[in-house]
């Protein structure tokens, strides 16, 4: 087979940008997909199948954000393999400074200890920001990962924005029966029976998981509320730092609104190459949480 070069006049970048990434190998690149939380249904799979076997190498990968790259596409078929991934509904990534392709893990409906609908919540906040002029134009990259329980398999803390299901339970001791199941489950050490065979919860160390309400038998512990704990200023890479939390029992029809204040705080602070965690860092939280939470919780 005939080698193939590239043009001198390939923007790399520009084309790294849409999605279409260039492999260390001679012309070859990889066409980055749109899928947020995860989500393709089985015909985007085969036609993701059909387009690496017909362009490419055959090659899949997945990566470590729940997204999918088709590999080893030659410079000469990059679009004719993008059209025919639109044209079948399947839709190109992005890279950039630009609000990202949110991962979740399946969250509320689908894992029995999911507390929010993660997976709901993923696709609104993608429609809601990805592509579109609040997420774009960023001093740099902007992720979000959403995980459903205190249990953190979206790794919330990793992100510049991390979501986190919470919920505070309430026990009705008319329902209760004594039976100490939610103190021997309680891995904080929590809940500690009284004399009468009453379930005591301890505020300092409840973290809001509500392991005592799932396993409750007779259903006397109950969430008193739910919501969203958030996390800022998380990222990976050379130097790691976890996110900070900010705020506790953000209801979701909130949400929307925090992360738009979020980016739009960002822009203004942040400075070109920055990530999100470094401009926090330089500016402060508490300026952070002044301009952007007030008022979230009410």
């Amino acid at each position: 087979m005939e080698k193939e070069y590239l043009p001198s006049t390939v923007d790399l970048k520009a084309l790294k940008t849409g999605g279409l990434i260039k492999h260390s190998e001679k012309d070859l690149f990889a066409i980055r997909l749109r899928t947020p939380a995860g989500e393709l249904d089985a015909n985007g799979l085969e036609i993701v199948s059909q387009i690496a076997r017909k362009y490419g190498s055959g090659k899949i990968h997945l990566t470590v954000r729940q997204g999918i790259e088709i590999q080893d596409i030659p410079f000469s078929s990059l679009q004719a393999a993008k059209d025919e991934l639109e044209a079948n509904g399947v839709r190109i990534g992005a890279c950039g400074p630009r609000f990202r392709v949110i991962t979740a893990c399946p969250g509320g409906g689908i894992c029995p200890n999911g507390i929010i609908p993660t997976q709901k919540l993923a696709l609104q906040l993608d429609e809601t920001f990805y592509g579109k002029e609040a997420g774009l134009n960023l001093p740099h990259k902007f992720k979000v990962g959403i995980t459903g329980c205190l249990s953190a398999c979206a790794k919330p803390q990793e992100n510049d924005f991390g979501i986190q299901g919470q919920v505070e339970p309430e026990l009705f001791e008319d329902e209760c029966n004594g039976c100490g199941i939610c103190e021997v489950t309680c891995k904080e050490s929590a809940i500690s029976m009284n004399e009468d065979d009453i379930p005591v919860r301890n505020t300092d160390k409840c973290i809001f998981c509500g392991d005592c309400i799932k396993n409750c038998p007779t259903d006397a512990w109950q969430p008193k509320r739910s919501g969203m704990a958030i996390y800022v200023g998380g990222h990976w890479g050379r130097h790691p730092e976890l996110g900070k939390k900010v705020a506790d029992f953000v209801p979701e029809a909130k949400l929307i609104d925090l992360i738009a204040k979020t980016l739009d705080f960002y822009k203004k602070e942040g400075k070109k190459g920055e990530r999100f965690g470094m401009t926090l860092k330089r500016v402060g939280v508490d300026k952070y949480k002044e301009a952007v939470l007030n008022g979230i919780n009410s």
